[in-house]
């Protein structure tokens, strides 16, 4: 089992290219590192589009980095940062795309197991919602009555090895919280545990929820940029872009699937609370993936220096971005 978050990324650009299945476009996450803030909020990361410039747009949860897809979509669009260009007309992911793990209907993955419905917490299928129905609440399995090899995820993902997963957030103002874990398992011993929640030691806590905002306002510095007055930039972002679009992106660095046997199978757990009737979604993506490296501790550049205050710090300390 994993006994902390190790890994998180170098900054850097992004890089666009194909990858091997035919007709497919894939996107390639952007470089990340710490923005160099103190507790409660270190585990913010930025991306730098330039040297001495550096935006929040993601940011670390136990075992996964998770992305805003708006803010990277207005980075490119609004901003003008040419290395996030691509981000900025996302979509909706269509069949043989997406896999989706959690649903609020019931949705058919074709060769993999139907996704696990329910997550509007309005209603019960025979693989749905685990808490009682209309308590705000949503907790969920997947797959339920059949297996998932890591062989199947493999060949879903060529020729990945890192999923990255995708969530839909269709829940109105201030957002939700939720937490949840993938784990490997070998019969029935479990291999590796990977947690998204907001303690970071590798284990599932299930007290410990992350927030998925709604809205936020992101201030930073860049005087060279002309659509930021002064070099004070601000954007506002909406992570809640419409059905059916990606809202957040998330993969676990240390998860790479050639560790592990092809016979292993994949277990997931889902849990929100604060459900207001919005229909969340979670699947993972063959078309988006991991940045290109993943270094160890302590290659990473602290990049806090000149920084503006992000201003929703001070209403929550435990937000992501997924």
């Amino acid at each position: 089992m994993k006994t902390k978050f190790k890994s998180m990324l170098k900054a850097g650009i992004l890089t666009v290219g194909l990858i091997s299945a035919p007709g497919v476009f894939g996107l390639t996450l952007p470089s990340v590192s710490s923005c160099g803030y103190a507790a409660p909020n270190d585990n913010l990361l930025c991306y730098s589009p330039s040297p001495g410039v550096s935006v929040y747009i993601a940011s670390s949860h136990d075992s996964f980095i998770s992305y805003s897809a708006n803010a990277m979509g207005q980075l490119g669009t609004t901003f003008g940062y040419t290395g996030l260009t691509e981000w900025g007309s996302l979509p909706s992911f269509g069949s043989g795309q997406i896999v989706k793990l959690f649903t609020f209907n019931n949705s058919n993955n074709g060769t993999f197991p139907d996704a696990t419905s329910g997550t509007n917490d309005n209603h019960h299928a025979s693989n749905a919602d685990l808490t009682p129905a209309h308590d705000d609440q949503y907790q969920g399995e997947w797959p339920v009555g059949s297996v998932v090899t890591v062989s199947a995820m493999l060949s879903f993902m060529t020729p990945g090895t890192t999923p990255v997963f995708t969530f839909d957030l269709n829940e109105g103002p201030p957002g939700l919280d939720l937490n949840g874990m993938l784990q490997i398992k070998r019969g029935s011993v479990i291999v590796d545990t990977f947690a998204f929640d907001n303690i970071a030691n590798g284990t599932y806590d299930p007290d410990s929820f992350v927030f998925a905002q709604h809205d936020v306002t992101v201030q930073w510095l860049d005087p060279a940029n002309p659509a930021c007055p002064g070099g004070v930039c601000t954007m506002d972002v909406n992570n809640n872009v419409g059905s059916g679009k990606p809202d957040f992106f998330a993969y676990a660095p240390d998860l790479n699937l050639n560790n592990y046997l092809p016979t292993d199978t994949l277990y997931f757990f889902l849990a929100m609370k604060d459900i207001e009737g919005g229909g969340e979604e979670l699947a993972f993506t063959n078309i988006v993936t991991p940045p290109p490296t993943v270094p160890e501790p302590g290659a990473l550049a602290l990049v806090g220096a000149g920084l503006l205050a992000l201003s929703f710090f001070h209403r929550r300390k435990d937000f992501h971005t997924i």
